[in-house]
């Protein structure tokens, strides 16, 4: 485990340290790995670094400063109206997959629902470049965004200068997170999947997530949606009509966790209770504090 931050560490040195323990919790040895404060200042410094990379690939003012072969292996990012968009790789709250090549020909991939999930794997696998929060799945801290880089598709000249733009920003939350690495309580993933759910009682719903997510979903009238009490493991997704229950079993990324009994008979109760007077039940399926996996 990380040891706790010395009083005298500079600002440089703990993201440096932030940046170790990542790569080897997550395994992201291939990526090279900065931080930003928001998905928001994310996608702006993004945004900027792939407009001024189109500008150095079609102006010979800029094309001329910088060696051809850097502009000629830079992957395309699609910028519209100088932006890129950040595609989720799950799509909420539908519960689908969408494929990674499909994310990255439409922007930037935002894996906020899928790293340190049950999809962990996949996503290093086959992803360029993804952004995420580390308060969903992997319960580090909130305040603080991963953008990762695969090292060989990039430029030195495009790592450069994102290591720049982050310099610049005031992270108040990489503290946080080497502390959160050395809670021995803590644990890197969230083990937990999820298979297609039906229930009879006391309502007859079909799950319409995509089976093996970390959570289930279902078409749920508005007006039953509104009536249960706020929980944990609850997203509410009214306007949609639907309800999302999320399960979380802590682990170590080695094996996962069915949590698809539980999650039905967590939604029975819930239904049955009308979930109206009941405040703690969120802490039974998907607080931080919840089951180990191992």
């Amino acid at each position: 485990m990380a040891h706790g931050p010395l009083s005298s560490e500079t600002s440089a040195e703990a993201r440096h340290r932030l940046r170790l323990a990542l790569s080897r919790y997550y395994r992201l040895e291939q990526f090279d790995l900065f931080f930003a404060p928001s998905l928001h200042v994310a996608q702006v410094l993004l945004s900027q670094l792939f407009l001024r990379q189109e500008q150095a690939r079609n102006q010979h003012r800029y094309a001329s400063r910088y060696p051809v072969t850097e502009l000629n292996n830079l992957p395309a990012v699609p910028l519209i109206a100088g932006s890129i968009m950040l595609v989720p790789h799950i799509e909420l709250p539908n519960g689908r997959v969408r494929p990674l090549q499909d994310c990255q020909n439409q922007g930037v991939t935002e894996a906020s629902e899928s790293f340190a999930s049950v999809l962990h794997q996949k996503l290093i696998d086959e992803a360029h470049l993804f952004v995420t929060r580390l308060d969903r799945h992997a319960e580090i801290c909130s305040d603080l965004v991963l953008v990762a880089l695969r090292t060989h598709d990039f430029s030195t000249l495009v790592r450069s200068e994102l290591r720049l733009f982050e310099q610049g920003l005031t992270l108040n939350a990489t503290q946080d997170a080497l502390r959160r690495f050395a809670d021995s309580e803590w644990r890197p993933y969230n083990a937990a999947t999820v298979d297609a759910l039906s229930l009879s009682a006391p309502l007859p719903l079909n799950s319409c997530h995509q089976p093996g997510l970390p959570f289930a979903s279902f078409n749920v009238p508005a007006s039953l949606i509104a009536a249960l009490s706020d929980a944990e493991d609850v997203v509410k997704w009214p306007q949609q009509a639907r309800l999302q229950l999320n399960a979380n079993v802590r682990g170590s990324g080695k094996k996962s966790v069915n949590m698809t009994h539980h999650l039905s008979r967590r939604l029975q109760f819930l239904l049955s209770a009308g979930g109206k007077s009941e405040k703690a039940a969120g802490r039974l399926a998907g607080s931080g504090s919840g089951p180990k996996s191992d």
